[in-house]
């Protein structure tokens, strides 16, 4: 994606804090990035756990060269504890949070950011899907509906509850007053959430962006949403009263944004009423047996044959009549916040992706909810 080169004026001293497990490829690069940026962070702090070989010494020499502090951890303390331990050790009066697998091509990335935030506390960043293939693909045109969901929240409220914690941005001094961030599965989540009930200004920032890698493969996303979803659900736990709350104050930029983030509700929700044609199917069970020895019977046998090819006619209609309807909402949305719609995948989008995704997701809550176990292998909080 290109972006106008324009001028931008002195802006706010910016701090960089990034997270990191095992390092790699992707983290070099996004530091190489970040310190060849125009107007150059105040500093830079990379904490890694477990790091890969090479890794080390490949920042170390990065870190020589420019205002850059690395920490390493031999064993893995989680992201949080990552996050906190940094804080002491930045200065500016912005503080970007950014995970290590997210990309920076915008050379005026850290002063637009940084320019944006002198009217708010603060901000998510655009984020832009990259990769190949169909799953990739997906995953695009949700995080198009997860862009549009933040342009909502600040276009319309100005506050937000949830923030993507691949890139966010937040004052120095709004960060102090929240207390850091708490030991939680989605502690981007958390921390939005107490913003917004801390009544601290929220942005949106579309005039630069991060790119996203999509998952490598079906598995890896699975393995990805299983953790999101016991997140999710994790947080609506603990803070369903602080939501209703939110939910009754602006429900005209949290259901939109819910909507257009998870259509499957409004898609599996109207195929469940729908498609509850029980009682016809239990009568034409009956009926065409006894049809077979009594012809008297096989009138009201066509009767109910007839019954079933019109409901599920009419009901198939309406489904596919709000699919539609929905599709025409995504590709809206993708010219509101300047993506593509990548139209094409609409149907396996709203029919498939987005279905498994609610299931997973339901999952997750059964998980929580019901059954008490808020655990996820492979993850330190």
């Amino acid at each position: 994606m290109a972006l106008q080169q324009t001028a931008l004026s002195e802006t706010l001293p910016l701090s960089i804090v990034i997270p990191s497990y095992r390092g790699g490829s992707r983290l070099l690069r996004l530091v190489e990035s970040l310190l060849s940026c125009e107007g150059r962070p105040l500093d830079l702090v990379v904490v890694v756990d477990e790091p890969e070989e090479g890794v080390v010494e490949e920042l170390s020499r990065l870190c020589a060269e420019g205002r850059c502090r690395l920490i390493v951890r031999r064993s893995r303390s989680g992201k949080v504890s990552a996050l906190n331990e940094a804080l002491p050790l930045v200065g500016g009066d912005v503080v970007l949070f950014l995970d290590d697998d997210v990309a920076v091509e915008d050379p005026l990335f850290l002063k637009r950011v940084a320019k944006e935030m002198e009217g708010c506390d603060i901000a998510d960043i655009k984020k832009v899907v990259v990769g190949r293939g169909l799953l990739a693909g997906l995953v695009y045109m949700e995080y198009v509906a997860y862009n549009f969901a933040s342009k909502l929240m600040a276009k319309l409220a100005g506050r937000t509850i949830a923030v993507n914690g691949a890139a966010f941005a937040i004052r120095r001094e709004a960060l102090r007053a929240l207390g850091g961030f708490r030991r939680r599965l989605s502690e981007d989540f958390d921390l939005a959430l107490r913003a917004f009930l801390l009544g601290l200004r929220f942005k949106y920032i579309d005039s630069t962006y991060v790119l996203n890698y999509a998952p490598s493969s079906w598995g890896k996303w699975l393995k990805q949403r299983k953790r999101w979803a016991v997140a999710l659900a994790s947080w609506l736990k603990e803070n369903w009263r602080a939501l209703l709350s939110a939910a009754r104050r602006m429900p005209h930029v949290l259901i939109p944004g819910l909507i257009a983030s998870l259509p499957s509700l409004v898609t599996t929700g109207l195929a469940l009423a729908l498609y509850n044609q029980a009682y016809a199917k239990a009568a034409y069970a009956i009926l065409v047996p006894v049809a077979s020895l009594l012809r008297e019977a096989l009138p009201f046998a066509a009767l109910f044959t007839v019954t079933l090819h019109v409901a599920y006619a009419v009901t198939t209609l309406v489904l596919a009549l709000v699919v539609a309807l929905l599709g025409l909402l995504h590709v809206a949305i993708a010219r509101y916040v300047r993506m593509r719609s990548h139209a094409h995948l609409l149907p396996i989008y709203l029919l498939f992706y987005q279905p498994l995704w609610l299931t997973v997701i339901l999952a997750g809550l059964v998980r929580v909810l019901l059954l008490g176990n808020e655990k996820v292998d492979d993850w330190v909080v």
